[in-house]
């Protein structure tokens, strides 16, 4: 039965993941996402690192996006997450890096370089906001991911306001944005299942 009800639960989760997809608003009523309040914290959320070190399009739009809150004087840091993949350095590595050639100073950027998936940079992060008394923070990363990036950091103990990244090749390209809302679909489903993480809201 709590398989089901889980199941069930998931079904309305994904709901959220088309809004999106179909071009509503990343931010979801009644949590962090209407208005601009102003937060001290981003968090941005890693991609693929290409061979030789080399970030990918998705990676170097996150990213740049995030520096640019930071001149804007949205955030006074920002916490790049990201473990090492199928190439060396780590996500967190190559994002400080694009962060530091772009003129952000070092003492701005926190780097959490452990994580390998979604669910361990909410559980990491969190923790590293815990320590550091901070409740609140933007995500940075693609549309489509902000939904279940948002429902994780918030079953690990962060409230989130989504920072959608449009410019994103994973939005742009509508190839890969096809792509990217069939992934999200079914790993929203599996975090519903494996963690127990769903909208609260109904997104």
């Amino acid at each position: 039965m709590r398989l089901l009800r889980a199941v069930v639960q998931a079904l309305g989760d994904c709901s959220g993941i088309i809004r999106v997809f179909a071009g509503r608003p990343a931010g979801t009523p009644g949590s962090p996402g209407d208005g601009r309040r102003g937060l001290s914290v981003a968090v941005v959320l890693g991609a693929q690192v290409l061979p030789g070190g080399r970030p990918s399009g998705t990676l170097r739009a996150r990213t740049l996006h995030a520096a640019g809150m930071y001149f804007s004087g949205e955030v006074k840091r920002l916490v790049v997450t990201g473990g090492l993949g199928e190439h060396p350095p780590s996500e967190a590595e190559v994002m400080a890096g694009i962060l530091h050639a772009a003129g952000v100073p070092a003492e701005a950027v926190i780097e959490e370089r452990e994580a390998r998936t979604t669910w361990e940079s909410a559980r990491h992060v969190s923790r590293m906001m815990k320590s550091r008394r901070i409740s609140e923070a933007y995500i940075v990363t693609d549309p489509l991911h902000c939904v279940r990036t948002a429902a994780a950091f918030g079953e690990c103990g962060l409230r989130t306001r989504p920072e959608p990244v449009y410019g994103s090749p994973s939005w742009r390209v509508n190839r890969l944005r096809r792509e990217q809302f069939v992934r999200e679909m079914g790993a929203s489903f599996w975090y519903r299942i494996r963690h127990g993480v769903g909208s609260r809201t109904r997104r």
